[in-house]
């Protein structure tokens, strides 16, 4: 077994959700599917700039009240108007949805570190230097396992779209769930609450 790592920027794939299945997918368990951004701003160039990929931030302000820089654009949370979910369990339901994501994303390493030292060779990642996963003494990492390389995938792919919250925070968070059950057990993500599956359509 190998790792293969998510090409470049996944945020394409991340807003078809299960549609686009680019993380990998439990059996038995249920992704939502297509993220629609608002009408105006449901499509790559609706919110981003077609040729410098820049957002248009004043598209933004016309729906979120809190945004009125780029800065604050990761500062959103989409069920700010409904009902909020307290995702990472820190009893913080006013946080941006990017800082919940985080949250799991930093147990799901956690867990996958974890593991890889209870299976007697520990697992370093580093994003920027290829292949990503190393031993501790900076050699490319090869004792791979089934288990592991599906929850390193789904955490590599979590990194990969640095707008994930906003092209499909369900969708991520789901995954992350799911691999955190997957690698470190039920007790591992017992403080979490799995995303809702949503049908936009």
């Amino acid at each position: 077994l190998s790792f293969r790592n998510p090409h470049y920027f996944a945020a394409g794939a991340t807003m078809f959700g299960s549609e686009g299945m680019g993380g990998y997918q439990y059996d038995g368990m249920e992704y939502t599917g297509r993220f629609p951004h608002a009408r105006r701003t449901d499509t790559c160039i609706g919110c981003h700039d077609p040729h410098a990929l820049e957002l248009d931030v004043e598209r933004c302000m016309d729906c979120h009240d809190n945004v009125e820089s780029r800065e604050d654009i990761p500062l959103i949370r989409l069920d700010e108007d409904f009902d909020p979910v307290d995702y990472d369990g820190d009893g913080d339901v006013e946080e941006p949805i990017k800082a919940e994501i985080e949250t799991l994303q930093t147990a799901l390493l956690d867990a996958i570190t974890a593991y890889s030292e209870d299976m007697g060779t520990p697992i370093v990642y580093n994003p920027d230097a290829y292949p990503y996963w190393f031993t501790p003494d900076g050699e490319r990492y090869a004792s791979w396992t089934p288990r592991l390389v599906r929850t390193a995938f789904n955490y590599a792919w979590s990194q990969k779209d640095p707008g994930v919250y906003a092209h499909n925070a369900d969708y991520i968070l789901q995954l992350l769930y799911d691999s955190i059950v997957d690698i470190g057990g039920e007790e591992a993500a017992a403080s979490f609450t799995r995303a809702p599956v949503n049908d936009y359509d």
